[in-house]
């Protein structure tokens, strides 16, 4: 009987271990097609210079922050995916 579908966690990018994926990939190893999504809130901080930046400035700055996150999440799950585990 398999237990998990999809296992929705949550990137804690404060931390440098992240044993919510390292727990989430133990259960996906021995269930049998199980997708693991991860999802990382990113705060905006360039809301908050607002009057020091203009629209551009912002945005850059975002795309910039949002970039850099992917990367790191990338680095985290890269030897997970190539064991074959499910990751989004």
């Amino acid at each position: 009987m398999q237990k998990y579908k999809n296992i929705l966690v949550v990137a804690d990018p404060e931390k440098e271990q992240q044993p919510a994926i390292s727990r989430a990939v133990h259960l996906a190893k021995i269930s049998k097609d199980v997708k693991i999504i991860i999802f990382l809130a990113i705060y905006d901080f360039s809301y908050e210079m607002t009057s020091m930046l203009s629209t551009a400035e912002r945005d850059a700055m975002r795309r910039g922050v949002v970039m850099q996150r992917e990367e790191w999440l990338k680095e985290i799950v890269q030897p997970y995916l190539e064991q074959g585990i499910d990751i989004e």
